[in-house]
């Protein structure tokens, strides 16, 4: 019997890297806006940016690994 009650353990391995790779370019994206921002004296906080960006990209990731059939 197979008994596995995390997530992403029905997941396959192509669908495992595809998120791995999806969350690492949210993350470049994020440190990106992070310098850019100043860098280009852009009047608004980058927490303006990032916070939604990785706030959806996460209930996507929850969506999808808890919804998955």
């Amino acid at each position: 019997m197979n008994l596995n009650f995390h997530p992403l353990a029905r997941l396959s391995r192509f669908e495992r890297w595809f998120l791995g790779v999806a969350w690492l370019v949210i993350v470049a994206k994020c440190v990106v806006v992070w310098w850019a921002i100043p860098h280009f004296h852009v009047p608004v906080h980058p927490m303006w940016i990032i916070g939604p960006t990785v706030f959806f990209a996460g209930f996507v990731t929850a969506l999808w690994t808890t919804h998955h059939e």
